[in-house]
């Protein structure tokens, strides 16, 4: 009982880190400068890495627990659904070696996860930090987030999150608080969009939008690490600095009308 409650704190702990050290950056309602833009991309990036990591803590305080190491899934179910129900924007799974896997809300899946890219670097051993799906549960997509459960030394199963990208990006909508003119993206190192303030353009490519100088800005973000571009889309200038993410490879960027200098 009291192990059982030390997992519970810390992991309504680690959910809780996101909202820690983030301080929302202030920016002029009449301008945005470069340096306005800077501080609005370090909030977009701890927001969204601080996110990641307490989920990718809690589901590693799951994946040591003897019940997620039986891969008994009447064990596991318990543990999962109250990590589940201190969060609506996600749902937590459990997956054996041959991709049958579990959700809290709807038990054994129909499916299989073994065709998931991501799935034989997770049975390797490898931990899975932002993999895009489109949830074969839910429909949504999603960026994947799992480790893997080990029991004397051999990989068992493991226990992941499918993080619902819409509903995250509205979250960070609503803490940067851009006015209009600006605008937060971020891509995947293939190129896909996975997080936008406007999220029916989530896992769209924006090489493919038409644009030249989009198609030129957004390769040049793929090639570097961080800097500036310019590129024109729907008619407006944009000026973008961006910058790359450790934690997922994915390049964060912060994008706002250059008359607004």
């Amino acid at each position: 009982m009291i192990r059982q409650r030390f997992i519970a704190l810390m992991i309504l702990f680690m959910l809780a880190a996101p909202s820690l050290g983030v301080t929302q950056p202030s920016v002029d309602s009449a301008s945005c400068s470069e340096k306005d833009a800077q501080s609005l991309l370090s909030a977009f990036i701890s927001y969204t890495d601080l996110r990641i990591r307490s989920v990718q803590w809690s589901l590693e305080i799951l994946a040591s627990t003897k019940e997620a190491q039986s891969g008994n899934w009447r064990k596991i179910q318990d543990f999962l659904s109250g990590y589940q129900k201190s969060d609506q924007g996600f749902i937590v799974w459990y997956a054996h070696p041959d991709g049958s896997y579990y959700t809290v809300d709807k038990g054994l899946i129909d499916k299989n996860l073994s065709d998931r890219s991501y799935f034989p670097d997770l049975m390797a051993g490898s931990k899975i930090t932002g993999a895009l799906v489109v949830s074969k549960s839910t429909g949504q997509r999603s960026a994947i987030i799992a480790v893997p459960v080990e029991k004397g030394g051999k990989v068992v199963g493991a226990v992941g999150a499918s993080l619902f990208l819409d509903k995250f990006a509205e979250q960070i909508s609503s803490v940067l608080d851009l006015r209009p003119g600006i605008s937060f993206f971020a891509l995947a190192p293939n190129g896909l969009t996975t997080l936008h303030r406007k999220t029916d353009r989530h896992f769209l490519d924006p090489r493919e939008l038409g644009s030249n100088t989009l198609k030129k800005a957004a390769t040049e973000m793929l090639n570097g690490t961080s800097g500036k571009t310019t590129y024109i889309y729907d008619n407006v200038t944009k000026e973008a600095i961006y910058q790359t993410s450790s934690l997922t490879q994915w390049r964060f960027a912060i994008a706002y009308s250059a008359a607004l200098q």
